[in-house]
């Protein structure tokens, strides 16, 4: 409202009250003036040093928890704000069960909306929860700022990519819940007091001897004895189960085509009670698939381990996995076998076998490998799988209904209401 040519006409009128020796005009002029001058300082000023901030409870949830969230609003300048507007965008199912707001233009997304007041060096928070009902890595951002003069003559806006990510893990259930035998839903398990190299950890090198393969061969060791070195691999008696997770129905990947969600949740849950279940009993466990991550395309892998906090990583990888392949998933299963210890036990997880996953997953049985198949889609059996433990999981419908439990401190799995 109080452009450059209305506070000269001010200016003017000003000049011109004294002039003229009007009282009356002059205070107007001098009034409007004033509102003018302290209008534009707030347009200009408003905004700056004001931050804002959110903090969430947890690093991230399960699928049916609540989350805590809490934004802070700071004014760190003398000069109070009488009003100011802020429109943090956050995901659909996110909508916080208090407060106010409105559904966004955009698709899946919604505007948390406050409309406070700061005084100066003043420090606002505000407390909203908020149901986690989809799993997933949902982002949290931008944020919008609007504020202005007392007056309502003038405002500034502000668009800020305060982007952060919260995660939203798959719910773990008891493995019997899936339909498959709670004492052994893996089928065969090689024992555990056997002793083995693991071929992912190199401990050190030694002479080459005759019978050593080429894959063995300490290449960088070569050149620094000048002479064939070969991999020296650390001994292991604790045995591995690593869980390989197919996320696409339809076993072919094809960009854009469609996907069955509740085939594809059901897929996850299973992976992660699996995964829970092994580490319980006190296997090494790892995770694979061929699905991505919203900000990493590369292989999704987390490595065989049995720390309290392996769970806790898998469960991550899960909850951040897109609905998308970037591989197929027998390509996957060929190339991670080179990286398997001995011995490892492997757990195909996945809606359907292709005849070139049924290949791929004999090559894990040569390579000696005990196998196990878990089917989690809609259509039946698989055949041509001799020697390979095929399990059927489901119905894949009902996987929002399963029991879920929980993680210990200590890495146990302890029934939980859910």
């Amino acid at each position: 409202m109080f452009g450059g040519g209305m506070l000269s006409f001010l200016a003017l009128l000003l000049v011109l009250s004294i002039i003229a020796r009007e009282g009356s005009l002059f205070l107007l002029a001098l009034a409007l003036l004033v509102a003018a001058g302290l209008s534009r300082l707030w347009e200009r000023y408003c905004l700056t040093g004001v931050d804002y901030r959110r903090h969430f409870d947890r690093a991230h949830a399960t699928v049916g928890e609540t989350l805590e969230l809490e934004i802070e609003i700071r004014n760190r300048k003398i000069l109070p704000l009488s009003w100011i507007e802020l429109e943090d965008e956050v995901p659909r199912r996110f909508r916080p069960s208090q407060g106010r707001g409105y559904y966004s233009h955009k698709p899946d997304r919604y505007l948390m909306r406050s409309l406070l007041a700061l005084r100066p060096y003043e420090r606002v928070r505000r407390h909203y929860t908020i149901p986690c009902q989809a799993r997933g890595e949902h982002v949290f951002g931008p944020v919008y700022l609007r504020s202005g003069d007392l007056f309502g003559f003038a405002s500034r806006e502000e668009t800020r990519e305060q982007i952060e990510t919260f995660v939203v893990c798959p719910r773990v259930v008891p493995v019997a819940e899936l339909g498959l035998p709670a004492r052994q839903p893996v089928g065969e398990l090689r024992v555990q007091s056997w002793i083995f190299e693991d071929v992912s950890r190199t401990a050190g090198a030694r002479d080459y001897r005759p019978g050593d393969g080429l894959r063995r061969i300490h290449w960088p060791a070569s050149v620094r004895a000048r002479t064939l070195q070969s991999r020296v691999y650390e001994a292991t008696t604790s045995h591995r189960l690593a869980v390989f997770l197919n996320v696409d129905a339809e076993e072919d990947p094809d960009w854009g085509r469609y996907y069955d969600p509740d085939v594809l949740e059901f897929s996850i849950v299973t992976a992660a009670s699996l995964a829970a279940w092994g580490l319980e009993r006190g296997y090494q466990v790892g995770l694979c698939t061929n699905g991505m991550h919203r900000w990493n395309w590369g292989t999704v892998r987390v490595e065989p381990g049995q720390s309290p906090s392996q769970l806790e990583h898998i469960l991550v990888a899960l909850g951040k996995l897109l609905p998308f392949g970037l591989r197929s998933f027998a390509q996957m299963i060929s190339e991670e076998s080179a990286r398997l210890a001995f011995g490892t036990t492997v757990v195909l997880v996945s809606a359907g076998l292709s005849d070139a996953s049924i290949d791929a997953a004999r090559g894990l049985r040569a390579r000696g490998h005990a196998v196990t198949v878990v089917l989690t889609g809609r259509k039946g059996d698989v055949a041509g799988l001799d020697g390979i433990t095929v399990r059927r999981a489901g119905p894949p419908d009902e996987w929002r209904d399963l029991t879920t439990i929980a993680a210990t401190n200590e890495g146990s799995i302890v029934g939980a209401g859910g």
